[in-house]
Parts: C-alpha cells; structure tokens; sequence
C-alpha cells in the first residue's frame, strides 16, 4: 500500500507529454485537451501508415509498415528518453523528499524507473497504435497477431529506454563534473533538431522509396534490431516458445539496466546536486564594474545556463549562418542566368535584397527579450530592491540580447559580402541593418514581456514556449518580417536601385527604432513596478 501510494504520489509530477499552460488550470486543460492532442497525433499516424501500406498493398508486404513504425517509433522514444531520463531518472525535484523517508534505496529507484517506463509506453504508444490499426484494417490477421501486438507494445519501450538511459548516466555523470551542467543537454537539443531537419529535407518521395526497396528495408531493420525481427517472425510464425524467448529477452535487458543502476545511481545523483566550488589561497581582488556591464553578465550567465533558452533564440541564428553557407557554395553564375526573372547581375540587384530579407527573418524571428522578465520570477523583488533604475535593468536585457544576434548577423554577412564582392555601399548598408533590427525585435520583445510577464511559471519551458509575451512576439516579427519582404519585391517592381531600396529600409527601421526606445524609456519604469510576483 506504501509503495502504491509513492508511485502515485510520483506520477504526479513530470509526466507531462504535452503541457498546456493557462492561467486557470481546469480539469480539461490538464486531461482533456492532452488527450485531444494526442488523439490529433494519433490521426495523423494513421494517415501516414494509410498512405504507407497502399503503396505496399500490391507487392503483399504490408507487414514493412510494421517495421518501419517500429524502428522510427523507437529511435523517436530514445531521442526522447534522453531528455526525459534527466527529470524522470536522475535529477527529479522530489529527491530530496524520498530520500529523507524511510524508504529503501532500492524502492526509490524503482519507482524513478517504473516511472520512466510509464511515460515511454504512453509516448511509444501514440505513434505506434495507429500502424497497427491499419495493418490490422488491411489485413485481417488472426488472433495471434493481437495477443503478440499486446504484449510486444509493453515490450517496445524497454531497449529505447536502457539506451536513453545510458546516455542519460553518462551525460550526468560528465556534466555533473563541470559548473556549466546545462551545455550537454543544449547540444543534444540542436544534434535532435538539425536530426529532424535533415530527415525532413530528405522526405520528399520517401515513401516511393520505402516501397520499391520493401523487401531489402525490412531485411536490414530485422536483423538489426532484435524487437523488429522478433516481432514480425511471431505475428507470421507463432510460437509459444518464441514468445516466451522475446519476453525473457526484453526482462533480463532490463533487470540488468535496474541492476547497474542500483550500483551507481545515487553516487551520480548526489554528483548532479552538489555545488562546486573552487579553493584559492591567492588574495581577493575586488573590481569595482557598472551597473550595465554587472547586469549584462549576470543576464549572459542566465542564457547561458538554460538550455531551452538557448535553443529557442539560437536556432534562427544558426539557420541563418546555415543559410549564407549555402548560398555561398551552390548560388553561381548558371544558377542565377537560369531564372529569366533575374536579369543583370544578381550580385548588384537581387542578392543584397535577398540578404536583407533574411536578415529580416532571423532578428524578427528571434526573440530573446520577450522572455527575460518572465525568467526572473521570484528573483525579480531582488532586482527591483537594487539602487538601480529600471531602465538601465531593462536596457541590459536588450544588450544581452544583441550581444548574441549582432555578431552572428555579421558573420553571416560577412560569407556573403566576400562571395558575391558586394560594393563598399551594400556592405555599409547592410552592416547597418545588422545592428538596427536586432535592436527593433529585442525592443519589442522587452515591451511586450514588461506588458504581459508570466511570474508564476514552474520552469523555464512555460516561459520560453507558452507564454503570451512569446507568442506575442512571434506574430509581430511573421507580420514585420512579411510585411519587409513584401515591400522589398513592391521597391524592385517599382524600379528603384538596389542601393536606393536599402537605404530606404535601414532610415524607415532606423525611425522605427527611435519611436521604440521613446516608448520605452517613457512606459519602462512604471511598467517594471506594476509587476507583482
């Protein structure tokens, strides 16, 4: 009865796969709408493996759906996993709470598992269940194929999650041996995303593909990876024996998971918890800095240590940077002669506008400041008790801000300045943009955060993906970033030089930004005050 009530008590935190956010929490909000979202999901799974075993259909492989479903719901769970793993396994907020009880060691490491396990299966299951569905509805199996179905999806999850989990181990324990602890978790955000780009990049005709080298996949997914092959031999050759084997198979993998754990799981919990410090004997030196130059570190230390901060506003960055990469390689004379709307020479008309525009997109797109107030949150009555106005606090979040843009905005540039040998005027131009808009969208975004702050958020998360002042910004910066490229194609309609075009822009946001800091320096203080937390 102790244990149920732990294990209950424990799933009430942290097993969110999707959180939704509002400001009055109902029960519709906290069950319903996730279970919309997931049935959403579900849907659309069902709509892809529809199209899947069509193509299948005529061949008689239906069975590579499976397969396929499998491996990809798989490596989905372990990518995942990893994050999961952090909060559910190793770094859990209530540790401290359950390891104060008296509850045995083992016991609380069983619960963080079977937690873990749980939230993997729900997440496994959404992705897989539709393709099942599907093959049944196509292909009428027998019974056996919905008695193996069933326990395989509680055995699916188990080597996802021993994987994720070791990757989880191994993370905490090299990143519990540096001050930066957040730096391992950022980069696997990026290696997932750019992971998730590239496949989407590469999906066109996929499943033309898929089924013209049906058999040759499913050969190599099946003797790859144990679950798959298992799974496809028993719902097309049961056998008791070979079922109990793939059961006995999917246990001992992760009792031995349970069993390594248990030997190093509360060394690295107690490694990922301490607090480091650095032994000197050398004399403190006390250098006296201003406001600004103490508050823009401070707000770099905070970005710095947040890895959703980081992945939120870096990702534009790094498409940007991204972006002039490849145009710097793969735009050449044939490519641009061979679009009759471009004629003269792209490098004095149309790559200078091309440049602006996106230079448009990546600062209006990203907005760092429309988060920084809301992720001071209980700490902000420190900053409002500090001998500082709260102009110059404010300021300093929008310096940070640029700090980061400006120079990957210039580098950028810079790839496409040397390329395409833009004249001493574009470059004068251009660099000027480069400054102007970050300040325009990191101006608004502070605005709007001081307007509409979220203090009572739980973790960086709520701040970052689903307050108002974000989703704020980001319309304001699709309307900015639409409304420049429009007038940008009316200004080359109209038959103004290319250099006549950007000079325009860079005055008309130059006002712009003038009109934004009038703004804020009259409404900024009394709008910092009116924040309660």
């Amino acid at each position: 009865m102790k244990l149920l009530s732990l294990v209950k008590a424990s799933m009430s935190e942290g097993m969110n796969i999707f959180k939704i956010n509002t400001k009055k929490s109902t029960k519709f909000t906290r069950v319903g709408l996730p279970i919309i979202i997931a049935i959403i999901l579900m849907l659309s799974m069902m709509t892809y493996s529809d199209q899947l075993i069509l193509t299948l259909k005529p061949i008689n492989m239906e069975f590579v759906l499976l397969t396929i479903f499998i491996v990809m719901t798989s490596i989905i769970t372990f990518l995942e996993g990893i994050y999961k793993s952090g909060s559910l396994v190793f770094n859990c907020k209530d540790d401290n709470l359950l390891f104060s009880l008296p509850i045995k060691k083992s016991t609380v490491l069983f619960i963080r598992l079977l937690k873990f396990y749980i939230f993997e299966l729900i997440y496994n299951s959404i992705f897989l269940i539709p393709s099942f569905i599907v093959y049944a509805i196509y292909t009428k199996p027998d019974f056996s194929f919905y008695l193996v179905t069933l326990i395989s999806l509680f055995l699916f999850p188990i080597i996802p999650i021993v994987l994720s989990s070791i990757i989880g181990f191994i993370t905490s324990l090299v990143s519990s041996k540096f001050r930066g602890k957040n730096i391992i978790e950022t980069i696997l955000s990026f290696i997932l995303m750019f992971a998730i780009m590239f496949i989407s990049y590469g999906s066109d005709g996929l499943v033309i593909k898929i089924a013209q080298n049906a058999s040759s996949i499913n050969e190599k997914i099946t003797r790859i990876y144990y679950p798959a092959g298992a799974y496809l031999e028993l719902i097309t050759k049961f056998n008791v024996i070979k079922l109990l084997e793939f059961i006995g198979i999917n246990l001992t993998i992760f009792a031995c998971l349970t069993f390594i754990l248990g030997k190093f799981y509360f060394k690295i919990n107690s490694s990922v918890k301490a607090v480091k410090t650095k032994k000197s004997t050398k004399a403190y030196n006390f250098k006296v800095k201003s406001q600004t130059h103490s508050l823009v570190k401070k707000e770099l230390n905070r970005f710095i240590n947040s890895p959703v901060f980081i992945t939120n506003a870096a990702f534009g960055l790094i498409l940007f940077i991204i972006g002039c990469v490849y145009v710097s390689v793969k735009v050449d004379d044939t490519f641009y002669k061979s679009i009759p709307l471009l004629k003269g020479n792209i490098m004095d008309k149309i790559m200078p506008l091309l440049l602006f525009a996106f230079i448009s997109f990546s600062s209006f797109m990203t907005s760092i400041t429309s988060s920084m107030i809301s992720l001071e949150g209980s700490s902000l009555n420190i900053l409002k008790s500090l001998p500082v106005k709260p102009y110059t606090i404010v300021k300093s979040k929008v310096l940070t801000a640029v700090m980061i843009m400006i120079p990957v905005l210039l580098v950028g540039s810079t790839i496409i300045f040397v390329k395409f040998r833009f004249s001493l005027v574009y470059i004068l131009l251009i660099t000027i943009a480069c400054i102007i808009l970050p300040l325009i969208s990191e101006t608004i975004g502070i605005i709007v955060n001081l307007k509409y702050p979220k203090m009572d958020a739980k973790n960086d998360t709520e701040v970052v993906k689903q307050s108002i002042s974000s989703a704020i910004s980001v319309f304001t910066g699709m309307l900015l970033t639409g409304g420049t490229i429009y007038m940008l194609y009316k200004s080359l309609r109209w038959g103004l030089s290319t250099g006549l075009i950007l000079l325009i822009f860079v005055v008309a946001f130059l006002i712009i930004y003038v009109a934004l800091e009038m703004y804020l320096v009259k409404r900024c203080e009394k709008d910092f005050n009116n924040i309660v937390v």
